[in-house]
């Protein structure tokens, strides 16, 4: 039985791979058909590098400046960490040193200064009366990266592998940062936004970044809003198709100034994706309440 069990493993993995390269070759035959057309001419340079590199999130060269084979991870009680733009980034216990190693070199490249990804950018800067919280923290590199830059940070993470690495990473800061390993909502089993203590008034910062699931934070800040005493926003907009727009028109509709970063990504993992394929990566969103308000 355990034979006929891991033959049938095998088959199911067979497939699944067959089944991902049969899209991934279809999905770049539309994007070079609609990239070479006047509809696309728009993302002529994107185009030209998948036709020459293949398909890819990051359709731009900045990425060969990643390998995965020269990362160097440390070891603290059996966790594994590389270097983070100078701070220790620690990741799960379980993980082999290979994964370990693709998974920083993905970090490395997302936060790329050229990345359509990057949080770090001059539309984005953070002071010492910033409040963060990283809603869907993961890791939480722009947390550790922004440590030093802002009074308090919140980290909201539903994923149990991150607990003792986010413990961890954020060792040497405890006095600023408070963890939920839940996600954020209403129900019992969430945090509710409203309960964090000493946000009315503040300056704050949202990171978002929840793999599809934003539409309901924002749902969920909406009535914090105007509570505050200014908001930043850096929100993911390239989980899915209509991401870019529907969350650029949620923050105009309610005083925002809005911009996105630079470039575009080609997420592929999403199997509904369609045209025009190239997604901005990151909008961000700011607003100075009492301004607002008064104008209103």
């Amino acid at each position: 039985m355990p034979q006929k069990n891991n033959l049938f493993q095998k088959l199911r993995l067979w497939f699944y791979v067959l089944r991902q390269n049969r899209f991934r070759d279809k999905l770049t035959k539309r994007i070079l058909k609609f990239t070479s057309s006047p509809e696309g001419k728009k993302y002529e340079a994107e185009g030209a590098f998948i036709a020459s590199h293949g398909l890819t999130v990051f359709p731009y060269p900045f990425q060969f400046n990643y390998d995965r084979s020269k990362v160097e991870l440390g070891f603290s009680e059996e966790y594994p960490y590389f270097d983070y733009k100078g701070k220790p980034l620690f990741l799960p216990k379980s993980w082999s040193s290979d994964k370990a190693k693709a998974y920083a070199n993905d970090v490395l490249k997302e936060q790329d200064a050229q990345s359509p990804h990057v949080y770090n950018t001059p539309l984005f800067t953070l002071d010492q009366e910033d409040i963060l919280l990283d809603i869907g923290c993961g890791d939480a590199n722009f947390s550790l990266e922004s440590i030093e830059k802002v009074k308090k940070v919140f980290l909201f993470e539903s994923d149990p592998k991150w607990v003792i690495p986010l413990d961890k990473t954020f060792q040497k800061w405890k006095n600023k940062v408070q963890f939920f390993n839940r996600r954020v909502g209403t129900d019992l089993d969430s945090i509710d936004l409203s309960k964090i203590k000493d946000l009315a008034s503040q300056q704050v910062v949202f990171k978002i970044d929840v793999d599809g699931a934003e539409r309901e934070v924002l749902k969920l800040i909406d009535p914090l809003l105007n509570q505050l005493k200014s908001i930043k926003v850096a929100i993911c907009t390239y989980h899915q198709n209509q991401d870019a727009s529907d969350f650029e028109h949620w923050f105009k509709t309610r005083g925002f100034d809005t911009s996105f970063g630079k470039g575009y990504m080609v997420f592929h993992p999403d199997a509904q994706i369609k045209k025009p394929f190239f997604r901005p990566g990151v909008l961000f969103a700011y607003r100075n309440s009492v301004t607002s308000l008064s104008n209103q």
